[in-house]
């Protein structure tokens, strides 16, 4: 018998990620991860192309990043050098026509990225060099010099940069080709191996964009001890992706977004030579560019006179094709009612691999040829085997001119003669978006019995650059009202109990839960994670602060005082009728744990119903590669807050 899906989904789910096609388009290698004993652990394994048994090629508790050497006759990947808390990640070699895996390496610092020469002799890595790990030199404190010296997720980058190093196939021998106060990486070697193309944060005001903000280089890969001399090629762009080279090595193309378009990418291409650059695509889709810092962008292939590269539109994943020359628009060979979260595609531009999510269905390894499509994987089927997942309905609102993207999860065993409780939820960014995929945490709620509305306002990603950025500088605007629409018109199914809603948002989606309780008094019960609540102190206490936040809410706090604090909710915690409980991690250092900690004051020194639970060791991503244990605990208490109070 069927159980609807509950909290400790968190250990029950294995994930796969990462998916690598051999050489010969024979192969898939792909990582698999699942909980076991409380612990994330990882590992290697492959299947047939064509489909077949997959198997598991390694043997680590850590393994991850697999790529093939241009021969095939090696799979390498990134496993760390011990078991022992921090160990740095160093490249291992397992041969394919059998034999134990060996490591390569063995640097004092973790291995970030690789990519193999031509000829196979070698690879060019990123580096992450700490000078710091392990210790300080023995002094307790720690002497800060740049805006961002801590990242989330990532701990004290003070002195810490990513290097490029060439690294010997053979004896593991490392050569450091760039050196400075930069970081470096997205590795790509030319097609005759002379070239490796990367980005870099090399812009002059580097302080202003860390740390997204990179543009385009080439360098030598034969380089010399102490750094090779580096061409920029995109000076004055905000950001650049991981770029592809063209067959004939005399240019690359890139994913870039603009300094005045942070949130919404574009393909280019860049003349190696002249540096000039043609857009090939418009902002009907969004080239995925990864998840800064735990996913890089996908790889692109250009392949005679096309591109083939992985993108997001109207909240669904694709793969497309676009002319090289910007002579064609953008194709679609690939769209359909899925999410993409982790794409490779052959040399030859004739084979893909994705990990495809659906809104039924957890993220599955599938292996795309000309003619051919297998699923490769089966991580996910004895899970939905034994879990009701409840029914999710699309559909859109209008509001003000635009068409509002929404959702509504059903829980499992729902009858329409009967009335439901509802939670609205809202989703991190601002520029983030609620797509066709597999959602944990909404499967989690509406598997405890409520129905569970989800939105897209205005400023959320994939609808185009005027959708996703007509969130700037307004936040708690139309945004707002977006939200409050889709929950009137959800409202006046027969269903739908109005009487009974909750609200549940992380990040900015904590942020937009605060300010709707500190404006509207129709919710029940709230719960904020991770929740901004005061933009003036945010802007200086976030490792994006002043980078990022200066961006979106326009100018720094002093000179824009008052709107900063018209649109802080914070400002409005004495109107709050609802109990408030604030989720939030104690080593978050995107959103501190400050700004719950401020919101908490002002709801409990008013003599509001309120509660705080704090998360040990837990950044702003816990909710992605948090302690499973402490995940599982943050579904528990947003399941029982909701049922204490709307039910």
């Amino acid at each position: 018998m069927k159980t609807p899906i509950g909290p400790d989904i968190v250990n029950q789910l294995p994930g796969v990620a990462s998916p690598a096609i051999s050489p010969d388009r024979s192969v898939v290698a792909w990582v698999r991860g699942q909980v076991e004993d409380g612990k994330r652990v990882s590992w290697i394994e492959g299947a047939a192309f064509e489909g077949g048994q997959a198997r598991r090629l390694t043997s680590g508790k850590s393994d991850s990043a697999p790529s093939w050497s241009p021969d095939g006759s090696t799979l390498s990947f990134l496993r760390p050098s011990s078991d022992e808390p921090g160990a740095p990640r160093q490249i291992w070699l397992l041969p394919t026509d059998g034999g134990e895996a060996r490591q390569l390496t063995d640097l004092p610092h973790s291995v970030a990225a690789f990519d193999w020469l031509a000829d196979g002799s070698g690879m060019i890595a990123t580096v992450d060099i700490d000078p710091h790990r392990g210790s300080r030199d023995g002094s307790k404190t720690t002497v800060v010099r740049d805006t961002y010296y801590r990242g989330d997720a990532l701990g004290y980058r003070e002195d810490a940069w990513h290097q490029l190093f060439r690294i010997d196939a053979s004896t593991g021998a490392a050569l450091q080709l760039t050196t400075g106060a930069y970081n470096h990486a997205h590795p790509v070697v030319s097609p005759d191996g002379r070239w490796v193309a990367f980005t870099a944060d090399r812009n002059v005001d580097r302080e202003k964009r860390r740390p997204f903000g990179s543009e385009l280089c080439v360098m030598s890969t034969q380089g010399v001890a102490g750094g090779g001399h580096i061409e920029r090629l995109t000076p004055g762009i905000m950001s650049a992706g991981k770029p592809c080279w063209s067959p004939d090595g005399t240019a690359l193309a890139v994913s870039v977004t603009d300094m005045s378009q942070r949130h919404q990418a574009y393909l280019e291409r860049i003349e190696r030579y002249s540096g000039k650059r043609t857009r090939l695509t418009d902002d009907t889709v969004n080239p995925q560019t990864g998840f800064f810092p735990i996913a890089g962008p996908p790889t692109m292939v250009w392949r005679d006179d096309e591109i083939t590269f992985a993108g997001d539109a109207r909240g669904r994943s694709g793969v497309y094709r676009v002319a090289a020359d910007g002579s064609a628009p953008v194709e679609a060979i690939r769209s359909e009612a899925e999410l993409i979260n982790g794409f490779d595609v052959s040399a030859d531009g004739r084979s893909i691999a994705i990990v495809s999510t659906t809104p039924e269905a957890p993220g599955e390894i599938v292996a795309i040829g000309e003619d051919t499509q297998a699923v490769l994987t089966n991580a996910s089927e004895d899970f939905v085997e034994l879990h009701d997942i409840g029914d999710v309905e699309f559909f859109t609102v209008e509001r003000d001119g635009w068409e509002i993207p929404c959702g509504l999860i059903y829980p499992p065993g729902f009858d329409p003669e009967q009335s439901y409780p509802l939670v609205m939820e809202i989703h991190g960014g601002p520029n983030g978006f609620f797509g066709e995929g597999f959602n944990v945490l909404h499967q989690v709620i509406a598997g405890a019995g409520y129905l569970v509305l989800f939105v897209n306002p205005r400023g959320s990603s994939t609808y185009g650059a005027k959708f996703t950025d007509a969130v700037t500088v307004d936040w708690g605007g139309e945004d707002s009202l977006d939200l409050l629409r889709a929950l009137d018109v959800v409202c006046e199914r027969p269903y739908v109990d109005a009487n009974r809603l909750g609200v549940h948002g992380y990040s900015y989606g904590g942020y937009m839960t605060t300010w709707l309780i500190g404006h509207d008094n129709r919710f029940r019960a709230a719960i904020a994670g991770a929740p901004v609540v005061n933009l003036w102190s945010m802007w200086g206490v976030s490792d994006i602060g002043p980078s990022w936040g200066s961006y979106q809410w326009g100018d720094v706090p002093d000179d824009n005082f008052d709107w900063y604090r018209e649109r802080s909710p914070i400002t409005y915690v004495q109107n709050v009728q609802c109990p408030v409980l604030i989720l939030h991690g104690e080593h978050d250092w995107r959103v501190p744990i400050s700004q719950g900690e401020e919101y908490f004051a002002g709801l409990r020194y008013r003599g509001k119903p309120a509660e705080m639970v704090r998360f040990p060791g837990c950044s702003h991503l816990m909710m992605r590669v948090g302690d499973p244990a402490l995940v599982r605990e943050y579904y528990e208490r947003m399941v029982a807050w909701f049922d204490r109070y709307l039910k």
